[in-house]
């Protein structure tokens, strides 16, 4: 299934599918984070999805929240966490908010500084393949720029849960080691357990 991206909004609806912007989350559920030397920080959003926008029967309903520590693919100082080799479970989180809990979301935007202002972009999906000037985008299914035939380990047969382009705005550029995709990773039996704990990301790149 392909994600297709709309109009960037300042302040989208409580609980809505959008790409970057800030999370919403029940009071008790933390922003993931990271240290770097003994100083912790927060992952980068990079989406939100709210599974009753899915044309996808099987999907059922609540919120999916996609972190990652991508900064420096978007010019920031440091060293790449995530590269072309399996990532560890640190770098990388998959929220599941459920359905019975979408009423005590609450906007994140308060604990980020001012300097991190992040537009949200509006999303819709669809099984149509994006344009080639647009950014590939996908959830679940597989990805055609994996050279193997397997993830390598400890991935092996695992399922492609979320892809990312290389992308720019208007206000944003990420460049994922020469153009290539990040890809998070999750274990078969735990999507259907819908345990999102041990989710990987590896970056391909031709």
């Amino acid at each position: 299934m392909y994600i297709h991206l709309g109009e960037a909004v300042e302040n989208p609806p409580l609980g809505s599918s959008h790409w970057f912007g800030y999370p919403d989350l029940p009071p008790d559920m933390e922003i993931p984070q990271i240290e770097e030397d003994g100083e912790p920080y927060a992952l980068t959003l990079v989406c939100q999805i709210n599974l009753s926008d899915l044309p996808l029967p099987t999907a059922g309903k609540g919120l999916l929240l996609f972190f990652a520590d991508i900064s420096y693919y978007c010019g920031n100082w440091g060293e790449a966490s995530i590269g072309s080799h399996i990532s560890d479970n640190r770098v990388c989180r998959v929220v599941y908010v459920p359905e019975d809990r979408l009423g005590e979301l609450e906007n994140c935007r308060k604990f980020f500084f001012e300097q991190d202002e992040a537009k949200a972009i509006r999303l819709t999906f669809n099984y149509e393949k994006p344009n080639f000037d647009e950014p590939e985008l996908q959830l679940f299914g597989q990805t055609g720029h994996l050279e193997w035939e397997d993830w390598p380990s400890p991935c092996e047969g695992w399922q492609l849960l979320l892809m990312m382009d290389s992308m720019s705005g208007a206000d944003y550029s990420y460049n994922f080691i020469d153009w290539g995709v990040l890809c998070f990773l999750i274990e078969r039996e735990a999507l259907e357990r819908k345990d999102f704990s041990n989710v990987r990301t590896i970056i391909l790149s031709t």
